[in-house]
């Protein structure tokens, strides 16, 4: 028996798991560790150790092992052990999957990841290319030449029947371009057999775009398509096709008719000698005094400029973009000057300063296209807090960020268990852990390294209350002990996690130090022997110093007053029968 989960959609799309009972497995294990899974599913969003499916006689029987993201069959999520049926749609972590016992027409189990260095290796039947460089290319049917970005100028030849990946990585792209909105395996570009061109899009952010349309499937190539991948656009040349240059001719300007009789008085103007002309006398001495005026004038201007050279100061266009994001040293831009596209990833603290930086890049007026990546830091630590309050053992948790691409993670949980289960619900659903810094207090540790330092110096009478990050102290403290107290509590602000401190013990001197028992305790008869030794009757028994009432020790009785000690804490009841 044979079964197979097809990937239809999700990071995982084409791709095929297949399982085949045997004498030696009828049970496999699907996650994301290696090594506790016999089928290893490459999606952040999968459990180390997901689900399992086991052959049956009835057949393959379904069992999730997910609490944090289980399994779905058909939309429903599955509690308890399923039998797959033909046609099912099985969701795992972010793909979808469509079972089946049908063998596929193209089988494509799912394979570790090869190693970087080793780069992208070329489809079935083709052969890697040659080296690629930037200096002249080699004679090759097809040229792909880039126009812009900043890779522009650059050539690169490809031979017949081969594969080339296009993207920013150097381990493991063909054909590299250094340009930030270009994602690390971006595109792949085939020539097959027949010396036809083909460019297909490998799931990338930005896309790619042929002669202005972006496109969702495996495209044909023409010669002198224009390509374009982020901000660097290219061509793709066929030399073997004809290449014509248009040229577009000035249109003439049309010619005004003139009237017979207009057009000889024309004539006749022309006709007259200019010697003939009488300029009037205010004409000539006013052209005098503007010719007078103009040549003062440019003296003027001809020693101000031997007196000292002016500097026209020329600013690069990058340059006035990175004086504006001077501001905002958590982004980075790219920008392609012929085309004007400026491209922006990075993080920015709040929303007014994600706002307030488009506005003064949209200021600049040579920008003509704007790709805003940025992350609005803002925006995710709200719905982190959102996803995090679902949970009441994590009430008191939030996520804050202190600056522009920074997260930190504070607050308080009582135990380790709810410390350790907030950190894997964060390590599933946050995704820049390596941004974040985790400051989350657990209480119940911080509650008895509290009680040990107050046993350490001696104040086992004096209790506290602690409830996200607040001590509230409470108790007596004899005259005697305040300095040595008052000198604890400033060691108590010293330690994490303790933000607000409240001091109710009260500082008590001789005898006011003891607990008064007098309202639960009366004592309803007394007696003495030998004028020293007193006794008492409480509750129906006679008691002496020394006997023990509740767990309290008598340490001494008087004619009004007896003393109780117990575990360093002082008692008295009073009574006065005379």
């Amino acid at each position: 028996m044979k079964g197979f989960l097809i990937a239809e959609e999700g990071p995982l799309l084409g791709q095929t798991i297949s399982f085949e009972e045997t004498d030696d497995q009828k049970e496999w294990s699907l996650g994301r560790d290696p090594d506790t899974s016999d089928l290893t599913l490459e999606d952040p969003m999968v459990s180390r150790q997901h689900a399992i499916i086991r052959a049956t006689p009835e057949g393959f029987i379904f069992e999730n092992l997910s609490s944090v993201n289980p399994v779905t069959q058909n939309g429903m999520v599955i509690a308890e052990p399923v039998l797959l049926k033909e046609g099912d749609i099985i969701q795992i972590g972010s793909t979808f999957f469509h079972f089946t016992t049908k063998t596929p027409e193209r089988e494509e189990a799912i394979p570790p990841l090869a190693p970087a260095e080793e780069g992208v290796k070329a489809e079935e039947g083709a052969e890697m290319p040659s080296e690629l460089h930037f200096g002249p290319a080699p004679e090759t049917r097809w040229l792909l030449k880039v126009i812009s970005g900043p890779n522009a100028g650059a050539e690169f030849a490809m031979q017949k029947s081969s594969t080339y990946l296009i993207g920013k990585d150097p381990n493991i792209c063909d054909i590299v371009f250094q340009d930030l909105s270009v994602s690390r395996q971006h595109a792949r570009l085939n020539i097959d057999d027949e010396e036809n061109a083909f460019i297909e899009d490998l799931g990338s952010r930005n896309g790619v775009i042929v002669n202005g349309e972006l496109i969702d499937e495996k495209q044909l190539l023409a010669s002198q398509d224009l390509v374009a991948l982020g901000t660097t656009t290219f061509l793709v040349i066929d030399r073997l096709e004809a290449r014509e240059t248009i040229i577009s001719p000035p249109a003439a300007l049309p010619k005004i008719p003139v009237a017979e009789e207009e057009a000889e008085k024309i004539e006749e103007k022309e006709k007259r000698d200019w010697k003939e002309l009488i300029i009037p006398k205010r004409h000539l001495l006013l052209g005098g005094l503007l010719g007078a005026i103009l040549l003062t004038s440019l003296f003027a201007m001809l020693s101000l400029f031997k007196a000292e050279p002016v500097v026209v100061m020329q600013i690069d266009e990058s340059e006035k973009i990175q004086i504006v994001m001077e501001k905002f040293p958590a982004v980075q831009f790219s920008f392609n000057q012929p085309s004007g596209k400026l491209f922006l990833t990075g993080n920015v603290l709040t929303k007014i300063d994600h706002q307030e930086m488009l506005y003064l890049l949209k200021e600049l007026r040579f920008i003509q296209n704007l790709e805003d990546n940025v992350i609005v830091d803002e925006l995710v630590w709200q719905s982190m807090n959102a996803l995090i309050s679902r949970n009441p053992d994590w009430i008191a948790v939030s996520m804050y960020g202190p600056e522009a691409g920074k997260f930190v993670l504070r607050g308080y949980v009582e135990t380790l268990e709810e410390a350790d289960a907030l950190v894997d619900f964060v390590n599933l659903n946050f995704e820049y852990l390596d941004r974040l810094d985790n400051h989350v207090v657990i209480e119940k540790n911080l509650q008895t390294e509290i009680k040990n330092l107050l046993i350490e110096k001696g104040f086992s009478a004096v209790s506290f209350e602690l409830s996200n990050g607040e001590i509230v102290f409470s108790g007596r403290v004899d005259e005697k002990e305040k300095r040595s107290f008052i000198t604890l509590l400033g060691d108590f602000k010293k330690i994490p996690g303790i933000r607000v401190m409240k001091n109710y013990v009260i500082v008590t001197t001789g005898e006011t130090s003891r607990v008064d028992l007098s309202e639960s305790y009366k004592v309803t008869g007394f007696s003495k022997r030998d004028n020293k030794d007193f006794f008492v009757v409480i509750n129906g028994r006679i008691l002496g110093q020394g006997d023990l009432l509740d767990g309290m020790q008598i340490s001494k009785i008087n004619p009004r007053m007896v003393f109780l000690e117990k575990e360093g804490i002082k008692y008295r009841i009073n009574y006065n029968l005379q």
